[in-house]
């Protein structure tokens, strides 16, 4: 399960999301506004995992039962809302979901969170029924709402929920935001944990494509300097915010092997500007890494 730490920029929302859990001023009604491919879903899943996480104060922590049914969508007080209709969700369909249910105590989470994906879909008269449980939530109840389109929602419901705008996923990434996101892959793989490698490997899914090629010519900076420290040659690192996490990768890997691993990485360059699928980026980043780099 992916926490908010593994999400690419949205630093003041998700600052304020992890601020308002750990101090307790959590806002019963959410709504997460962008254009098509900002984040909003993600961070709408990431935010109601958070909450009902067991070990967790302002984050998921990926283990638990509760992140386990949160991670495969079947935790059962974490609801989505569907609809039948493609361009509208009906009044009955908020009261069936939502207002008959939410008189019911949690099953076995702490809160009883609701996800409205595309809320302005929603008709006036389902806007109107939803109104009357924003006004008057049950204490254990949590409404995030998902918009494109936010103004055609009526103001009495924008009203209730704290807003936020997300941009558009940047398509750069900062040396600072790689370094972040690498550093728990490199400890892994210095640390020969096929498991962690592949749970970091995930986060780099959701960096946006044309930024993952730069991502990974930062990795391959990060093995090129390991491949000078195993040299012991004085030469400065490319990445000086990743040494700790080369000098161990220096210690647990042949110099062949960190050149085997350089290279393949060039391989893996191509195939993402060839639009190679997610999974098989995940795949290459964890098993053939870790093949290249331990096979007998």
């Amino acid at each position: 399960m992916s926490g908010f730490k593994d999400i690419v920029g949205h630093k003041q929302t998700i600052e304020h999301l992890r601020h308002a859990m750990e101090s307790g001023k959590i806002s019963h009604a959410y709504l997460i506004q962008g254009a098509a491919g900002s984040g909003k879903m993600l961070l709408a899943e990431t935010f109601a995992a958070a909450l009902q996480c067991e070990n967790g104060k302002d984050d998921v922590c990926g283990t638990c039962h509760s992140c386990r049914q949160a991670a495969g969508h079947n935790h059962p007080d974490i609801i989505y809302l569907t609809h039948e209709k493609p361009k509208s969700i009906s009044v009955k369909e908020i009261r069936e979901q939502l207002v008959d249910d939410v008189s019911i105590r949690p099953y076995n989470g702490k809160y009883k969170i609701y996800i409205v994906a595309e809320a302005e879909k929603m008709t006036d008269g389902a806007q109107n029924a939803l109104l009357k449980e924003l006004e008057e939530p049950p204490a254990y109840a949590f409404f995030i709402l998902t918009a494109e389109q936010p103004d055609s929602l009526l103001q009495t419901v924008r009203s209730r929920c704290t807003k936020f705008a997300l941009e558009p996923s940047q398509e750069a990434v900062s040396d600072e935001e790689a370094a972040s996101l690498l550093a728990p892959y490199l400890s892994a793989v210095a640390e020969r944990r096929e498991d962690r490698m592949m749970l970091s490997a995930m986060g780099l899914e959701k960096t946006p494509r044309r930024a993952l090629s730069g991502v990974l010519g930062i990795l391959q900076a990060a093995v090129r300097d390991a491949i000078f420290v195993s040299k012991a040659l004085p030469q400065k690192p490319l990445q000086p915010a990743l040494r700790k996490q080369t000098q161990a990768l220096a210690g647990a890997v042949s110099m062949e092997r960190l050149l085997a691993v350089y290279d393949f990485i060039d391989v893996l360059i191509d195939r993402v500007s060839r639009n190679a699928a997610s999974a098989a980026v995940t795949c290459a980043l964890t098993s053939d890494i870790y093949r290249i780099c331990y096979a007998s």
